[in-house]
């Protein structure tokens, strides 16, 4: 996906406010297995954190993703997730807020984006079924299905990030070290449980390639 997405959204306001830099991710920034091609950019943010966008393009351009995460070390809030999965004739589009704080519970931000997600309470809720992390995902968590052309839902998400934003400028700056630390056992927790990306990542490109995605590009806790 390019252009006017959740994650080009997202990219543009840090940049805004941050000094935003590409990091050169090489053979890795591509990576193609019969019709399933990935696009990873990662990104350095400055005062800030780490910025992933992970594309996903197959089936002759019938299915399309796109996953945004973004790991602040400097401030204390949540880690953040944005996924955009478009199929023949339907979007399924979500939102969440990953409780890895070194303290409190963000209540404010989660009654903010509350907000968000009850006014779009005529749309379809998507249902992933149960993870291992529901138990420090946000409630306000946005997951909905809409039309293909449907503007809505994306929107939505970019308010949820807004959202983030301002309450990231006022939140308590804590220890970068124990925040990225925080931030990796989530990480790990994707690697060690699994999940659909992660597991479909790992079949097609091996264990080495995926620890490598998950750990450095997509949440920046582990250095090249």
């Amino acid at each position: 996906m390019k252009d006017n997405t959740t994650g080009s959204y997202i990219l543009e306001e840090l940049r805004k406010k941050y000094e935003v830099t590409e990091e050169s991710i090489g053979a890795d920034a591509h990576m193609n297995k019969g019709l399933m091609h990935f696009h990873v950019r990662s990104f350095e943010v400055k005062d800030f954190g780490h910025l992933c966008l992970f594309d996903l393009n197959g089936m002759f351009g019938l299915m399309k993703m796109e996953t945004v995460v973004l790991q602040c070390r400097t401030k204390d809030v949540p880690l953040v997730n944005f996924d955009t999965i478009i199929v023949p004739g339907k979007k399924t589009q979500m939102a969440e807020f990953y409780d890895t704080k070194v303290s409190a519970f963000m209540q404010e931000l989660n009654d903010e984006c509350m907000k968000i997600k009850e006014a779009d309470s005529d749309l379809q809720d998507y249902e992933s079924g149960e993870h291992w992390y529901d138990s420090i995902l946000y409630p306000c968590t946005y997951a909905k299905i809409t039309k293909k052309n449907d503007t809505r839902t994306e929107v939505s998400c970019r308010k949820y990030f807004d959202a983030f934003l301002k309450a990231a400028e006022t939140a308590p700056a804590c220890d970068p070290a124990e925040k990225v630390k925080a931030n990796k056992a989530f990480a790990m927790g994707l690697l060690e449980h699994g999940g659909p990306a992660v597991d479909q990542v790992r079949k097609m490109f091996g264990e080495e390639r995926t620890q490598r995605l998950i750990l450095e590009y997509m949440y920046g806790v582990e250095e090249s």
